[in-house]
């Protein structure tokens, strides 16, 4: 069975290439010109950390996985 690809299109569901569900969220992600709503398809996102300067006990280079509920609040 071939791989169906998670898109807006189809509410963020496909499968796939072992026909395991490829599950993700469904996101608006905003509203573009004619003020019709933008959706987009998300699962997990890598935000890197972002320290205001003198804060010893943040790192720059660390970073963290997202979960997409979390991504879809921040609207991507």
């Amino acid at each position: 069975m071939a791989a169906v690809t998670p898109l807006p299109a189809n509410k963020c569901v496909g499968t796939n290439a072992d026909g395991t569900p490829n599950l993700q969220m469904y996101c608006r992600y905003g509203l573009d010109d004619q003020g019709n709503p933008i959706y987009t398809c998300a699962t997990w996102k890598l935000f890197n950390a972002q320290c205001p300067s003198g804060n010893l006990a943040c790192s720059n280079p660390s970073a963290a996985w997202v979960p997409a509920i979390t991504v879809c609040n921040q609207n991507l």
